[in-house]
């Protein structure tokens, strides 16, 4: 199941003092640029003591996790974008990454767990498993009222988390993308 990484006493000061995004929240220039030294000093620290689970790194440095990136990760569109090295960790649209890899899926922990019983049930997960997780995940979307367009990423996130293979993975997301809001 996924998890929220336990922050150190410091790593916490310094997550609180980061505005991040949401649907129903969007920070001022000023939070934004308050928020970079936190974030970057924050993303540092995972860093060194190795806290970012691999699929968490996986999703933004490899290039098959990237459906919009034209065959490039995420990190790679950063350095096409002239920002290269620890200068990533210090760009304001890092700060949703950064976000991810402390958090995991953006999704409640009702989906996640109705979700997560379902692989469960089902393990190992072949490919006659796939139709039932996308009847799942359309009926979690329209049960709890969620944007299709924005959560099928989070639904690749958590297949990937959850072990399924990247194929799954993809198919779940694009699955819920397709749906109508």
């Amino acid at each position: 199941m996924t998890e929220k990484i336990k922050l150190t006493e410091e790593e916490q000061v310094l997550w609180n003092k980061i505005s991040f995004e949401s649907d129903l929240y969007q920070p001022s220039l000023d939070a934004i640029r308050d928020s970079i030294k936190p974030a970057y000093e924050l993303s540092k620290s995972l860093l060194i003591r190795k806290a970012i689970p691999l699929v968490r790194k996986k999703y933004f440095t490899e290039p098959e996790y990237n459906i919009k990136g034209r065959g490039k990760s995420r990190k790679e569109v950063f350095e096409l974008n002239g920002t290269k090295g620890e200068e990533i960790l210090k760009h304001p649209h890092f700060h949703k990454y950064l976000q991810y890899f402390i958090l995991g899926p953006a999704l409640s922990s009702e989906v996640i767990q109705e979700f997560d019983s379902l692989v469960t049930k089902n393990k190992p997960i072949t490919s006659s498993d796939q139709e039932s997780l996308c009847i799942l995940a359309r009926n979690q979307v329209k049960k709890y009222y969620l944007n299709p367009k924005i959560v099928s990423e989070e639904y690749f996130k958590l297949c990937l988390e959850l072990n399924l293979n990247l194929s799954m993975a993809r198919v779940v997301r694009d699955t819920v993308n397709r749906m109508k809001k």
